[in-house]
């Protein structure tokens, strides 16, 4: 079964196929989506994404997401890509790039 992750950036949609428990970092790399990956520890939240649907899909926050989520006061359907992986079909916007 094939897993598709849909971003949505600036009115554009790209549908991209991904093996299942894959990062975020890993199709970024392979895609060239252009989300940054600094810290990849949860501590510079510039890899923000808002999860558009399919939240269900993805991994449950890490401890340190979850602190830095609360810190930065982020919206319940927001994420850090460095620490998600892809369980099901996704759909994310990235506002950043």
């Amino acid at each position: 079964m094939e897993i598709i992750l849909t971003v949505h950036h600036k009115g554009k949609i790209r549908e991209i196929p991904v093996r299942k428990g894959l990062g975020f970092q890993g199709v970024c790399a392979k895609h060239v989506i252009g989300l940054e990956f600094d810290c990849r520890k949860a501590d510079c939240g510039i890899c923000n994404i808002k999860i558009l649907s399919g939240s269900e899909h993805l991994s449950p926050p890490t401890a340190a997401e979850a602190d830095f989520l609360k810190a930065m006061r982020a919206d319940p359907d927001e994420r850090l890509a460095c620490q998600v992986r892809i369980l099901g079909d996704v759909a994310v916007e990235v506002d950043y790039l």
